[in-house]
């Protein structure tokens, strides 16, 4: 477990991201320490919440590699982020899909809290950084340090917009082959689609969803699109 959390710090700090308030892992360190193997599945949400700005993203490291088997999700449901429902629903939609949701690792797309999505500018400049940097320092730190933590076979971002920053489009952007994308919901609640992603040259499928603080996702349309990704 020292091994990998000397290796996430050290990409923390490669990439400009060590001191910056959030939490880069809602799983149990234990969890993130296992062989690649058992993470075959990751789930992307946006960025960290008020919830997490009482710590750095170093600082909620060396915690959680202190308690290894506490999972912050757990907690989530248990009110330790306010709403319960958040947390309950990230439990249940990897278990839908046939995997046990403590081998999940429950990400963001930025590793930058913050109040809500229209104070992210405001927050990242608190710190001397611009939004385009923390996008490129954070889906750096995402190919470099997390991937290599997993072995993916799906991605589930929840996050959804194409037309603004979210987990969705800065995944398509950044790693997404766009003539792959397709929609199992073109729009309304349950918005939902699909893409490509090439990571450390393996192709994974990304699926979207709205966020799931406010909407709950349909599991029959991600079942849809995961179905139809793997005719690509």
């Amino acid at each position: 477990m020292d091994k990998t959390r000397d290796f996430i710090l050290g990409g923390l700090s490669r990439f400009g991201l060590a001191n910056l308030p959030g939490r880069p892992y809602d799983s149990a360190f234990e969890l993130i320490a296992s062989p690649p193997i058992r993470k075959r599945l990751i789930v992307m949400g946006f960025n960290g919440s008020s919830a997490d700005s009482h710590m750095t993203n170093s600082q909620s490291i060396i915690q959680d590699h202190s308690k290894p088997l506490v999972s912050n999700v757990h907690l989530g449901t248990q009110g330790e982020w306010g709403i319960t429902h958040l947390a309950k629903r990230l439990q249940q939609l990897p278990i839908s899909l046939g995997y046990r949701w403590e081998d999940v690792v429950f990400t963001n797309a930025l590793m930058m809290c913050s109040t809500n999505a229209s104070a992210l500018k405001q927050e990242a400049s608190r710190h001397k950084l611009t939004v385009e940097q923390l996008v490129k320092y954070s889906t750096r730190f995402f190919e470099n340090v997390t991937i290599p933590l997993c072995k993916p076979e799906l991605i589930i971002a929840y996050s959804n917009s194409l037309q603004t920053l979210s987990a969705a489009n800065i995944l398509l952007k950044h790693f997404g082959d766009p003539s792959t994308l397709i929609y199992t919901q073109q729009k309304g609640y349950y918005t939902t689609f699909a893409f490509s992603a090439v990571l450390n040259d393996v192709k994974i499928p990304v699926i979207c969803v709205r966020h799931m603080s406010r909407f709950k996702p349909s599991e029959e349309l991600i079942e849809s699109a995961r179905e139809m990704m793997k005719g690509l």
